[in-house]
């Protein structure tokens, strides 16, 4: 088994279990809903695990258009953000997570996993070592809009990550970190996962 492969034996369970567990058995009432104060719901985690893997491995990794300017997107989730999510504020969270379509969130998540299945395949692994340079990381994330209003700090944090970083990072970690959160959502709301 190559790197790849390995890569996407990780990927494919996030997506065909975890997620796919989401999207199968919880009403959408419940993905809307923030069953405490102080957290996110599912459909917010969704959305930002969505966001941050077109993200990076569109322009970090491979430095090409993002899913979501390449179908419309934004139209169809019913979204005025293109940022990732970073910092919102809870009633942010609560203003994306009554306004999404959901069908239309489900949707880019899918073409989202399409463009990843595609990529990863296709990545030469000496060119994964290539580092984020700070005027390319500032370009995407202040000029193409995805650090969002207050992610002033997401400059300093990525510049300097090779792509490598960015493609196991933000392409699994992130993602099976925010599948914990939903996890505990889940529990909250009073699913059995």
């Amino acid at each position: 088994m190559d790197w790849t492969e390995l890569f996407l034996v990780r990927y494919r369970v996030l997506y065909d279990f975890w997620l796919g567990s989401i999207w199968e058995e919880v009403p959408d009432e419940l993905i809307r809903q923030r069953p405490h104060a102080r957290v996110n719901s599912l459909a917010w985690n969704l959305w930002h695990v969505a966001r941050v893997e077109d993200s990076a491995l569109n322009r970090f990794v491979t430095d090409q258009t993002q899913v979501l300017d390449d179908g419309g997107w934004m139209e169809k989730m019913a979204l005025p953000w293109r940022h990732n999510g970073f910092a919102m504020t809870l009633a942010e969270v609560d203003q994306l997570s009554q306004q999404i379509d959901l069908q239309g969130l489900r949707a880019y998540s899918n073409a989202v996993r399409e463009r990843t299945m595609e990529i990863v395949p296709g990545l030469d692994l000496a060119t994964l070592e290539d580092t984020l340079m700070r005027e390319h990381v500032e370009f995407v994330l202040i000029q193409e809009g995805l650090a969002g209003p207050r992610a002033e700090g997401l400059v300093d944090n990525y510049t300097g990550w090779s792509k490598a970083q960015c493609l196991m990072n933000l392409g699994l970690t992130h993602a099976y970190h925010h599948v914990g959160e939903m996890n505990v959502l889940c529990s909250l709301l009073g699913l059995d996962f």
